[in-house]
C-alpha cells in the first residue's frame, strides 16, 4: 500500500542524494559511491514500519473527522457542521499532527542515527 522510504545520504563533500534500500548512490560532486545495502535490513524494516504506522494513524484521524462531519451532515445540522469542521481542522493542524510528527521523527531518529555509511574504496570491489 505504501512505498518504502528513500534513504537520504550525505557525502563527505557535503552533497546530498536519495536512494532506495540496497541501491548504490554515486555522489555527483566527487564521485564517491555509497551502498545502502550495508544498512542492517532489520533497522531499515523498522523505519519502514514506523512510516507505515505514522501514515495509517494520519489517515485514520482524517477518516474519523470525515465520519463526524458525515454524521452531522446526515442529521442536517448546518451550524455544527461548519463549527465542528473548523474546530476539528484547527485541532488537527495545530496540535495533533505536529505532536504525531514529532513522535514519529524521534522514533525514526532512534533507529536511523546509528547508520554511518562509508564510501566504497575506489577500484576495491
Amino acid at each position: 500500500m505504501f512505498k518504502d522510504p528513500a534513504i537520504t545520504l550525505r557525502c563527505d563533500c557535503g552533497a546530498e542524494g536519495r536512494a532506495g534500500f540496497g541501491e548504490r548512490w554515486t555522489c555527483g560532486s566527487c564521485g564517491r559511491v555509497y551502498d545502502t545495502g550495508r544498512i542492517p535490513e532489520s533497522d531499515y524494516r523498522a523505519v519502514a514500519a514506523l512510516n507505515r504506522r505514522y501514515r495509517l494513524i494520519g489517515i485514520g484521524m482524517v477518516g474519523f473527522i470525515a465520519l463526524l462531519v458525515l454524521v452531522t451532515a446526515i442529521t442536517q445540522q448546518l451550524v455544527p457542521i461548519i463549527a465542528g469542521l473548523g474546530v476539528s481542522m484547527l485541532l488537527w493542524f495545530l496540535y495533533l499532527k505536529p505532536l504525531l510528527h514529532n513522535r514519529h521523527r524521534k522514533a525514526v531518529a532512534g533507529v536511523a542515527r546509528k547508520w554511518k555509511l562509508r564510501p566504497e574504496e575506489v577500484g576495491g570491489e
